[in-house]
């Protein structure tokens, strides 16, 4: 089943391929990364110090934006914590439902950075490149096959599945897994929008 629908290009007003979303989404000039180091307040520059030191790529991504409102900033990166390094899911099946997320809403840089943690996590080039273009990879294991399903279905119908698959996703991941698979797409989601409205570049 398709991974998502195809959105209208932004200046053409015409489909994309799903081998061409990346690339529009790449080069266009930022519109906001976020208040600069010498001009934070207190509360921004301790969200700040927090994000540093807390992650190995430093401040970069959705958290510049984000460090505007540091009342958003400091939970939301906690989350992102939480949905990326402490759930049940492994990291490789983690990065597959953030690259279902990332090519549902065509954010070219979320897909960037998380393309190269997907190959560091073992996922292979072809299933990469069957979820760039919408289309559901071959050879998935079991829970793999429930993740994709389950997070693919929950991006198309607006946030609503299906009793089958819901049921498929729980057999392979129990209620808990459910609930973490539910909250890395709805975080990602949040990045993706972040990402594309700021239009934040991948580095």
């Amino acid at each position: 089943r398709p991974v998502r629908s195809m959105a209208r290009a932004e200046r053409s007003g015409e489909e994309r391929s799903g081998a061409d979303w990346v690339a529009a989404g790449t080069g266009l000039p930022p519109r906001y990364l976020g208040p600069e180091p010498s001009a934070m307040s207190v509360e921004q520059r301790a969200v700040y110090n927090e994000i540093a030191g807390s992650r190995t790529t430093g401040v970069r991504g959705p958290f510049g934006p984000w460090l505007a409102a540091p009342a958003i900033a400091q939970p939301a990166q906690t989350l992102g914590r939480v949905c990326r390094y402490e759930t049940s899911l492994s990291l490789l099946e983690s990065e597959l439902a953030i690259l279902l997320t990332a090519a549902h809403h065509e954010s070219a840089t979320e897909w960037t950075i998380h393309e190269a943690e997907a190959l560091r996590a073992g996922m292979s080039e072809p299933t990469i490149a069957a979820v760039r273009v919408g289309a559901r990879p071959d050879g998935l294991d079991p829970r793999s096959a429930a993740i994709h399903d389950f997070a693919s279905e929950l991006l198309c119908t607006s946030g609503r599945v299906a009793d089958g698959t819901y049921e498929a996703a729980r057999r392979a991941l129990g209620e808990p897994g459910v609930v973490e698979l539910t909250a890395i797409v709805g975080y990602y989601t949040l990045v993706a929008y972040t990402l594309n409205v700021f239009r934040i570049p991948a580095s």
